[in-house]
């Protein structure tokens, strides 16, 4: 039986005071009491309460609409060049700034607190996860942000100083996300952190930064790299995680994100729990009114169930109608995108309903609708009555981590392969890939940067099994991989039954890629109050 965690608010306790600088707005308006406050383990535990519905993902399934992977009815201005440098904002306001803040506030705070030190352990090293997720978030965004240890007042000399570089940041991460696997339990309990979480970000932030520097010839990429292989081989050899699996190769993949309770998922590495008049989620509604859609790019990425791509396959039947582009593909596709043959609806009755496919509206944007993480069971899609679980990281993203590590380091034998790639491939029933591949595809991306066969099959198969998990936009980043975002087909749909043309998302435009895109800018008012957080994100004007 599922339990569900309950956020203790503590908006009252952590407010913070209107101010000019937006950074400098750190501290708080109605303080803890320090003298009363810190003194038990319930004391740590509600404070790290706060951070967790952070983790929450029940958004998850438009988080790819910047990328390649989906399109939103509303063109997103970013990665259309259309973004304007704010005066203020724009990710680096006081809002932006207060989780960091608080987990600072903490951490300075909770050592007069008396108890089992095993239990306090645990929520400093829940705060230490969150500190860690906190800033890699800023790194993505900024690239060199300033790494701050206290909690700071309005005459903190730290308000003043520069940037520090990525690398001293992301070193930071890492010392964070270490003392969070050494502290947090093995198993996961009362949907709270386990260790797994931490090294599973430890892998994911150390993969980001180790390609990233690869791609850009700057120095470090290796250290990274193998920290990031090193992290997820830890999850890997514990032997605490599976492939979720029943055997049946065409829903297993489709099922795994609908579940009512992941306790006894091995997948599962941590999960946001909802249950029935206490916490309950809109997801597949959402999902279904999402006004989003995949892209043909998306699409035609899927091989043909014999392991080859569309473009060498004598089993891809073209897409002149809709259903034929999904016969003969890996099962995944008909698992993540819908197709007219599954129910959109099962009535309370049992009965079912069906939609036709494509349908270009404002719910079916680009005419490939999404179908991952949505539940077509009545009960599901009651307005916020939803109690499906959320599954937020899991034992899939740590064996694409693995794969690609290793391949980066020229590390990828068939070994790697085969507890990897394979395994997922496996839960669908797909060719298992090989080191030397096997084929040259005309079709493979692209890229700036060159890469081998096998790194091309490994991104593939990272594109396929994490769409529509918010991963998409920052591969494409760290592989200094934007310009794939000029291809046409990623702003394109199916055939229109009535025309044969194809959906032109949105017509008359092309889009065109900056490098500047793959930071944000800091808004201009930020360098008024702090000169030394200049220069300015390459590519913006100062």
């Amino acid at each position: 039986m599922k339990k569900v965690y309950y956020i203790a608010s503590l908006s009252l306790l952590l407010g913070f005071s209107a101010c000019n600088n937006d950074f400098m707005d750190l501290y708080p308006e109605d303080k803890i009491n320090d003298e009363t406050y810190w003194k038990t383990e319930n004391d740590l535990k509600n404070f790290a309460n706060q951070f967790y519905t952070t983790l929450d993902n029940t958004g998850a399934y438009g988080s790819d609409n910047a990328s390649d992977n989906q399109a939103h009815q509303s063109k997103d201005a970013f990665i259309w060049s259309d973004y304007t440098i704010p005066t203020a904002g724009g990710g680096w306001a006081k809002g932006d700034w207060a989780n960091i803040r608080s987990c600072n506030y903490f951490l300075t705070r909770y050592h007069t607190v008396e108890g089992i030190q095993e239990n306090i352990n645990r929520y400093v090293g829940e705060i230490y996860f969150f500190k860690a997720k906190f800033y890699y978030e800023k790194v993505l965004r900024f690239g060199d942000v300033p790494w701050l240890t206290t909690d700071l007042t309005t005459s903190s000399e730290e308000l003043y100083f520069p940037r520090n570089d990525r690398g001293t940041v992301i070193d930071s991460i890492c010392v964070c996300l270490d003392k969070a696997s050494a502290w947090l339990p093995e198993t996961m309990t009362d949907t709270r952190l386990s260790k797994y979480a931490a090294l599973l970000l430890k892998s994911r932030v150390c993969l980001f930064e180790g390609t990233w520097r690869k791609y850009r010839n700057l120095e470090n990429a290796d250290k990274y790299l193998r920290m990031s292989a090193e992290a997820a081989e830890k999850i890997i050899n514990s032997g605490n995680f599976d492939i979720y699996s029943t055997g049946n190769i065409e829903d297993d993949y489709h099922a795994l994100f609908n579940q009512q309770d992941y306790t006894n998922n091995k997948e599962a590495i941590f999960f946001a729990a909802y249950i029935t008049d206490k916490r309950m989620n809109n997801r597949p509604r959402t999902v279904r009114e999402a006004q989003t859609g995949m892209t043909k790019d998306f699409v035609e990425s899927f091989l043909c169930n014999d392991g080859m791509p569309i473009a060498l396959s004598s089993l891809y039947k073209g897409d002149a109608k809709f259903m034929d582009e999904f016969e003969n593909r890996d099962p995944r596709l008909k698992q993540c995108v819908y197709t007219p043959d599954r129910p959109i609806a099962i009535l309370a009755d049992g009965s079912e309903e069906y939609e036709n496919s494509p349908v270009f509206n404002n719910l079916t944007f680009t005419g490939y609708r999404l179908y991952k993480m949505y539940s077509p069971l009545a009960e599901d899609n009651e307005y916020i009555k939803c109690t499906l679980d959320d599954l937020i990281y899991r034992y899939g993203e740590v064996l694409l981590n693995y794969a690609e590590a290793k391949a980066e380091l020229g590390e990828c034998d068939q070994a790697v392969l085969d507890k990897t790639i394979n395994k997922l491939r496996d839960r669908v029933g797909m060719k298992h890939l090989t080191v030397n591949v096997g084929f040259t595809d005309p079709n493979w991306p692209k890229w700036e940067v060159a890469i081998s066969p096998l790194l091309n099959e490994i991104r593939r198969e990272r594109r396929v099994e994490l769409a529509c998990e918010g991963l998409r936009w920052n591969d494409l980043c760290r592989w200094k991989a934007g310009k794939l975002l000029e291809n046409l087909k990623t702003y394109l749909g199916p055939r229109d039954p009535a025309t044969g043309e194809y959906r032109v998302l949105y017509p008359g435009m092309t889009r065109t890629w900056y490098d500047r895109l793959y930071l944000y800018p800091i808004p201009t008012d930020e360098f008024t109050y702090n000169p030394n957080l200049l220069p300015q994100n390459p590519g913006w004007a100062n």
